[in-house]
């Protein structure tokens, strides 16, 4: 959770997966991840295409992932993600706080320092100029 000495970037990821999948592992690696305070899931959908091309939410089976779900996704977010779901696909959307550098930022706090910025860089945004060059220093 967020605290005043570090609010981590708030970050998303979608994930593809096939219709009938069981989900299990994959909320409990979330719940792992959660309880090492790496990150705070801020919300948990799982969404499904439907037969005229709209997208509606689903229920998760398990009762920890049902908990998640704020609705923080708005209808214009589910149709972008429908239309990246190929047939027989649905999607699990995770919102989250990176908290990986907490205490980083509580180590700098102790020494009177403060974190002023914190955000992500997609990867897709970098271009080929960018990335390090064979046989340069990283």
């Amino acid at each position: 959770m967020a605290s005043w000495t570090y609010v981590g970037p708030l970050n998303f990821a979608v994930f593809a997966v096939p219709f009938g999948v069981d989900l299990t592992v994959v909320i409990k690696e979330l719940e792992t991840l959660q309880r090492a305070h790496s990150i705070e899931v801020l919300d948990i959908e799982l969404i499904a295409g439907t037969a005229d091309g709209g997208v509606r939410r689903e229920t998760f089976e398990n009762a920890s992932a049902d908990a998640a779900e704020t609705d923080l996704l708005d209808d214009d977010d589910l149709a972008e993600i429908g239309r990246e779901l190929a047939a027989g696909e649905r999607a699990l959307v995770v919102v989250y706080e990176d908290r990986s550098l907490a205490g980083v930022a509580g180590l700098v706090g102790g020494l009177g320092g403060r974190n002023i910025w914190s955000g992500g860089i997609d990867a897709a945004d970098l271009d080929d100029e960018s990335a390090p060059q064979e046989g340069a220093g990283a």
